[in-house]
């Protein structure tokens, strides 16, 4: 006899499966039989062009029997060796760990060298048992499967994804020149050419990441690298896309019904300036945002309204603004402040003008002017590159060719190793930057039944165009998307 499954049933197993942990095992499972396929067809593909150029090489040299024999089992040998490297499982002790470059509440960044291809990656190494008590999962899950996505020069790649029992690593490209927070750190105000280059890159940039599908949510100076020629990357997936928390969500929501009906505290142009770069000298001994700044964060995210690929286009506009202001939008000296600010944004957005010696920080009206088509409501906000491009204070310039553009700043670089741009953890006072920010102490009985190993299945990846020895040009990428984007 049949059965017959009751409504109140299905809707239960229909709640299980929206959960974000059933959904990241469904998108796990989808990414992990894809990349295994991918990666069968292709072997057979590129096994049999091997084969064929082992024969054309013995009929030009004209080989004999004899020696062709010799030379097919020398290939035979190579492929062996191949398949069981294929096999083998990655591992942390593949790398050989040069120096530290970074430190997070999860873990830790490494710059390292992978032993057998000599590739130079920022390997970042998280602990599982952190990442899950904090529920974290979901977001790292995020930015691994945009960085297997991405074959794009304006984003950051992965070249390899591996676990322990301990730890979950992401082996990334390294990008050695720092990021747009220390280059405004040291640089203020931006002359406007220096501030069109930069912000034409950024576009490209989230334009890359949209086309995949995929919405930051998170954008500010930090996110984007600069490469060894001076070009920028996009970095930090941790929010993108994937489906906010509950939790994060009702954070959002709590915060927003304490603060929004406190009065704003009115600055001048000058006096938010001095008060930004005063708080901004004082947090060099810190060596990240602050946590929960909303800065550059949409209002219909702080709202917890629905949204889309225009939260980006609106942290943009304050990143836009901060390079020729020094000043973010909505800076203020306390986090809550700024929640007002950003919450209350018709009446704090105002275009700075200065008098006398500091006139010269004043903007164009073509470069406020698109400010106000960034930061503004959805219905009125720019919201593709192409719109962004068509702005008059973009006349002229062709956004095709700005990869051959020669940038602003390039970083002075002696070797691929060098990381003169990032805190050095051998120096005390760079370490104590990171004082507090260790993530929480843990043991065994924080885990609560949650060490559940369907959390990281299908993590492993090797990157696509390493697997056979021919990694793709990544200047023949960058044509291609720079083609395709407009």
């Amino acid at each position: 006899m049949a059965l017959v499954q009751s409504s109140d049933d299905l809707k239960t197993e229909v709640k299980q499966l929206r959960r974000p942990s059933a959904l990241d095992l469904s998108v796990a499972t989808e990414m992990y039989f894809y990349d295994y396929y991918w990666d069968l067809l292709t072997y057979i593909g590129e096994r049999k062009k091997r084969k064929e150029a082992f024969e054309a090489k013995a009929r030009i040299q004209g080989w004999t029997p004899d020696i062709t024999s010799e030379e097919w089992a020398i290939r035979c040998r190579e492929e062996s060796a191949f398949l069981r490297k294929r096999r083998t499982r990655l591992g942390y002790n593949e790398f050989q760990v040069l120096c530290q470059i970074g430190k997070g509440g999860y873990g830790e960044v490494f710059l390292s060298l992978k032993k057998d291809t000599k590739e130079i990656c920022a390997l970042k190494r998280m602990r599982k048992k952190a990442l899950m008590v904090q529920d974290e999962v979901h977001h790292i899950r995020n930015e691994r499967n945009v960085l297997t996505a991405t074959d794009s020069r304006w984003l950051v790649k992965l070249l390899y994804s591996f676990q322990d029992t301990t730890y979950v690593y992401l082996a990334m490209e390294f990008v050695p020149g720092g990021d747009m927070r220390t280059l405004l750190n040291g640089s203020g105000v931006l002359h406007e050419s220096h501030a069109r280059f930069y912000m034409m890159e950024m576009c490209l940039c989230v334009a890359a990441l949209h086309r995949l599908g995929f919405i930051h949510r998170d954008l500010k100076p930090e996110n984007f690298l600069i490469a060894a020629q001076g070009h920028l990357k996009l970095t930090d997936f941790g929010l993108a896309k994937g489906n906010v928390s509950k939790e994060y969500r009702d954070k959002l929501r709590t915060k927003l019904d304490n603060i929004k009906d406190r009065q704003i505290v009115k600055y001048s142009s000058v006096e938010r300036r001095t008060m930004y770069q005063t708080i901004r000298a004082e947090d060099r001994t810190r060596a990240f945002s602050l946590v929960g700044s909303p800065d550059y964060m949409a209002p219909e995210m702080l709202k917890n309204e629905g949204y889309d690929l225009l939260v980006d286009y609106w942290s943009l506009g304050c990143i836009f603004f901060e390079l020729l202001a020094a000043f973010p939008p909505f800076g203020a000296p306390t986090v809550d402040e700024i929640w007002i600010n950003v919450f209350n944004w018709q009446d704090v957005l105002d275009r700075p003008v200065y008098q006398g010696a500091d006139k010269e920080f004043n903007m164009s009206d073509e470069a406020w002017n698109l400010i106000e088509s960034l930061i503004t409501t959805k219905a009125n906000r720019l919201h593709s590159p192409v719109q962004v491009q068509q702005h008059p204070w973009f006349q002229g310039f062709d956004w095709s060719t700005v990869k051959n553009m020669r940038p602003p700043f390039i970083p002075d670089l002696t070797n691929e190793h060098d990381v003169q741009y990032f805190d050095d953890f051998t120096n005390p006072e760079d370490i104590a930057k990171y004082q507090g920010f260790d993530g929480p102490d843990l043991d065994d009985d924080d885990m609560d039944g949650k060490n559940e190993r369907e959390l990281w299945v299908g993590w492993t990846f090797r990157g696509r165009d390493r697997r056979y020895g021919h990694e793709e040009s990544g200047v023949e990428h960058g044509d291609r998307v720079s083609k395709e984007m407009f």
